[in-house]
């Protein structure tokens, strides 16, 4: 484990460095948006992009499965569970997209090249496609449309929205998404065996290169501008953090124990699926009326953990 944490630690510097220099120079909001905006739009759609047309799809079907299962699974236990126990929609959405929403995007990559070495990326990227396929299809469909339907619902004297509408609202988000499109892209050129020209080829490693440490400083950016509260608004956020740092990967690990005949080849997904609660929920709070104090205390517990933890699920592993 000390190994393990020696190698990763690094990240975690450059992570809660930026929190420092953000309490001590109290940077503007600036700062963070744009090299959010950058990453989500320009460095991690390449990153995504360039790994997945290296990926060789041949005997990959069963991460695809386990990683979409797992996914499927906790959209339906969380929805299931909100509705018998009457849980408050606000609290059903957010927890709806948290629980899934791992940090895999942005810590993912440089976490596992870290412990792997750079030839890990292929492997990383097909199993953040995954991830996010789900998440930006199932995971924003379900927030898409709640909000399309409650605006549908105010707009109904004016004839707003249909069922129709709401649907083609959607389907146009999902396709305007960079990332999304990124994993489309790369996994055509994966499956077509299109050899890209070289000067596209290194174009695209560059922006994806740059990407890393770019997300680490956001993530730090980001703890160090969270306000700290009172102990007794944190009691819920830390049995999320539990769940989705323990409980959750247990569950993957227990599963494909009881199932898997080779264990060595699903560690990178019960490491991505370990990771902290990514930032991208807390983008997306404003839009579709999430909880976004809990989303934010969830980013800081959960990162701020997750130094132990992932080292810890890395050396079990």
């Amino acid at each position: 484990m000390f190994e393990i944490f020696i190698v990763i630690v690094p990240l975690f510097l450059i992570i809660f460095g930026s929190a420092i220099i953000q309490r001590w120079k109290n940077l503007d909001e600036h700062w963070s948006k744009v090299l959010n905006s950058f990453a989500l739009n320009i460095g991690l759609p390449a990153l995504i992009f360039a790994s997945l047309a290296k990926v060789s799809l041949n005997g990959q079907a069963d991460i695809i499965i386990a990683n979409s299962l797992f996914l499927l699974i906790s959209f339906i236990i969380v929805y299931s569970l909100g509705k018998s126990l009457n849980i408050k929609q606000r609290t059903l959405k957010t927890l709806f997209i948290c629980l899934a929403f791992g940090n895999i995007a942005y810590l993912g990559p440089p976490v596992l090249t870290q412990i792997y070495g750079p030839k890990i990326l292929p492997d990383v990227s097909l199993i953040i496609g995954v991830h996010l396929f789900w998440l930006f299809t199932i995971g924003l469909g379900f927030l898409d449309y709640d909000l399309a339907s409650r605006q549908s619902w105010i707009g109904k004297l004016f004839h707003k929205k249909n069922k129709q509408d709401i649907i083609k609202h959607i389907g146009f988000d999902l396709i305007k998404n960079p990332l999304l499109v990124a994993i489309i892209l790369g996994l055509v050129v994966a499956i077509a065996d299109i050899n890209l020209p070289r000067l596209l080829k290194t174009t695209i490693d560059m922006l994806a290169n740059s990407v890393s440490p770019v997300v680490l400083v956001v993530i730090g950016l980001f703890i160090g501008s969270s306000k700290i509260g009172k102990l007794k608004e944190w009691l819920p956020v830390a049995a999320f953090t539990v769940v989705t740092l323990f409980i959750l990967p247990g569950i993957f690990y227990l599963a494909l124990k009881g199932f898997a005949s080779d264990l060595d080849k699903y560690i990178p997904s019960m490491i991505m699926i370990a990771m902290p609660l990514a930032i991208t929920p807390f983008a997306l709070a404003d839009k579709f009326g999430l909880d976004k104090q809990f989303i934010a205390r969830a980013i800081v517990l959960s990162t701020t953990l997750s130094i132990i933890t992932i080292p810890l699920w890395a050396s079990m592993l």
